[in-house]
């Protein structure tokens, strides 16, 4: 089974636990005092469901040569648990408001609001005022915090500080902490970096200022295709054509490549059809077989220096028992006059070998 499958398989078994929790809802329509704990622990455990499928489907993602079928798996499975959480916390609000024991009412409902407000068990982004990772933090953000109408806008307020550093931080800085606050600084923080023509000219630019690559290397050619993904990603969500510039993309990447690298490519294309078109996704299939090839490379070279050091070590030990052998009767004397010299002897032949 392939990496691939795996993931694929786990990704099922996911999306299987939020079924049944699904299921499990369907089936309680009122709740009683004894179904609230069950109810409790069983929305903690969906809550930490999305971090275990996020982690798989983020994997899945980077390896998928067609990413839109992937970001509609991710699409579907987030509407279902976002629909599911939802509703469990409406359930448990149903409950505070029909219950008429004013001390189980009370503490219920300090259970429930700690629950409102408990976010599900994925860490949020950092914008530090980067306008590259913009479009990123606000679809998280508004997907997470801003449109969840169960987390309350002191709440908001806090996880939007929480969340900006650097000069982002700087432009909700003067607003004082209020719940009335919260709406005002979003709307601020949206007009000073939501700028589609800003964010087009600077995925533009960081596409055309990829830093030159020195000398082959798995690592530098791997991050390589990390940063076209991203920019080109971001800039299709803002309505560029992107599908449209292979030609451009390939002459842009080509000449950052080092010369072995270069070379092969040059090397690929001569073995392609003349009248045939050469696409973008053509080019990253080959640099990113480039980068796997270059890293089982390093990892043999690394293997070999290891096992060289190691038999190097062992053909000196060889070499000092060899020359005692040729000199048993020097040997025999050191033990006569002075018994304490053999067993130093001993001591720096396995110091030396183990070190």
């Amino acid at each position: 089974m392939t990496t691939e499958e795996k993931l694929v398989k786990k990704r099922s078994s996911y999306k299987g636990r939020l079924t049944m929790f699904i299921s499990y809802l369907d089936t309680v329509e009122s709740l009683k005092n004894s179904d609230i704990a069950e109810l409790q622990l069983r929305i903690g455990k969906v809550e930490s469901l999305y971090a275990q499928y996020d982690e798989v489907q983020l994997q899945l993602e980077c390896a998928a040569d067609d990413m839109q079928s992937q970001l509609n798996e991710r699409s579907m499975f987030e509407s279902q648990y976002y629909k599911a959480l939802a509703r469990a916390q409406n359930l448990l609000t149903k409950y505070n408001k029909s219950n008429n024991d004013d001390a189980c009412s009370e503490n219920v409902t300090r259970a429930s609001n700690h629950r409102l407000v408990k976010l599900p068990t994925i860490q949020l982004p950092k914008f530090s005022g980067s306008y590259e990772n913009w479009l990123e933090f606000h679809d998280t953000f508004s997907s997470l915090i801003h449109t969840n109408d169960e987390i309350d806008e002191i709440n908001k307020f806090h996880y939007l500080r929480a969340s900006l550093e650097g000069s982002a931080a700087v432009v909700i800085q003067s607003f004082e902490f209020s719940a009335s606050n919260y709406a005002v600084a979003w709307k601020v923080l949206c007009e000073r970096f939501d700028n589609k023509r800003l964010l087009i000219q600077n995925h533009v630019s960081a596409l055309f200022n990829i830093d030159p690559i020195s000398r082959e290397s798995s690592v530098v050619l791997k991050r390589l295709i990390d940063n076209l993904n991203k920019n080109l990603r971001a800039l299709e969500s803002l309505g560029e054509p992107v599908k449209q510039w292979d030609t451009l993309l390939i002459h842009i990447v080509t000449h950052k490549l080092d010369q072995k690298t270069y070379r092969e490519w040059e090397e690929c294309k001569g073995r392609l059809d003349q009248n045939s078109s050469i696409t973008f996704d053509l080019f990253i299939q080959f640099v990113r077989g480039r980068a796997d090839l270059i890293e089982t490379l390093e990892m043999s070279r690394n293997l070999n220096s290891t096992s060289h050091k190691s038999s190097s070590k062992l053909k000196a030990m060889v070499s000092v028992q060899h020359t005692n052998s040729n000199n048993n009767s020097n040997t025999d004397s050191i033990k006569n006059v002075c018994p304490n010299a053999m067993v130093t002897i001993i001591y720096l032949i396995a110091h030396n070998f183990l070190h």
